[in-house]
């Protein structure tokens, strides 16, 4: 299975790296193409990333939530927020791209490895806008993070890994029973509030033991108490799920790479 999966990236890295060119313009026409026509125009691609973040600073001001552990609530509600629509972005981006260019790739040689990558341009540019929020926040509320924070990194890749390869499968997967983008979409509306993100739940709570194996809350926690406290509270956990990220992805890459012809209509 290792020989394949490597291969299957080597493959999709090539692929990629073929039509940089063709991904950054198709990333630019996407982005001038959000409001086209309207009077702001470009600028709510600035403004709408933004807005979830600042609802939950005004909830925050008027003491909806209280402080977390000595962590300022405002920070902690928003880095988590921020982190959440990442984690959550790199899912639902190659369902979305793999739904739409299932009959238009047809007619392109575009690859569809490039076309999700594309996609995922406007999720790292909406990413890189909240983070700058969050920095903005910390400063505000005085609540610096710590030095083990530049390690932050190392937490959010095997993340990544783990959440890009369920995309790439359940990509897959949504064009053989087109339901499934839509039991994603309701699954994550309701997981963003028992994954800890918003409202921590007490130790005793089943909801919260479960929550150890349940990949959101564990990278999520591991990365707000590593910039919080510097330290991770769930390591454990944090090491187990990162491994099975590294096999999932590759597991996924192999099969996008075998899938990808057909869903292009390519024998």
């Amino acid at each position: 299975m290792a020989e394949g999966s490597i291969t299957a990236i080597r493959h999709l890295i090539g692929e990629i790296w073929s039509s940089r060119s063709h991904i950054r313009v198709v990333f630019a026409e996407q982005f001038r193409s959000i409001h086209y026509g309207s009077r702001l125009g470009v600028i709510w691609g600035y403004v709408l990333p933004l807005v979830p973040l600042s609802v939950y600073v005004l909830l925050a001001k008027i003491r909806v939530f209280p402080n977390f552990e000595g962590v300022n609530g405002t920070v902690f509600i928003t880095f988590g927020v921020t982190l959440w629509f990442l984690f959550s972005g790199c899912i639902q981006t190659p369902i979305r791209i793999i739904q739409s260019r299932n009959t238009e790739s047809m007619k392109t040689a575009f690859p569809l490895s490039a076309a999700i990558i594309s996609g995922f341009a406007q999720l790292l540019f909406d990413t890189m806008l909240r983070v700058i929020f969050v920095i903005i926040v910390m400063i505000v509320t005085k609540s610096l993070p710590t030095l083990q924070g530049l390690l932050l990194p190392l937490v959010l890749f095997p993340a990544i890994l783990l959440f890009l390869g369920v995309g790439l499968f359940l990509g897959i997967l949504n064009v053989i029973y087109n339901d499934v983008s839509r039991v994603v979409t309701i699954a994550l509306q309701y997981g963003i509030f028992i994954s800890g993100v918003i409202f921590p739940f007490p130790q005793t709570n089943i909801v919260s033991r479960l929550n150890s194996f349940n990949p959101f809350y564990v990278f999520i926690e591991a990365s707000r108490s590593l910039v919080a406290y510097g330290s991770i509270v769930n390591l454990e956990s944090c090491v187990v799920i990162g491994v099975l990220a590294i096999f999932v992805f590759m597991l996924s890459c192999k099969i996008f790479f075998i899938m990808e012809y057909r869903v292009r209509g390519i024998n």
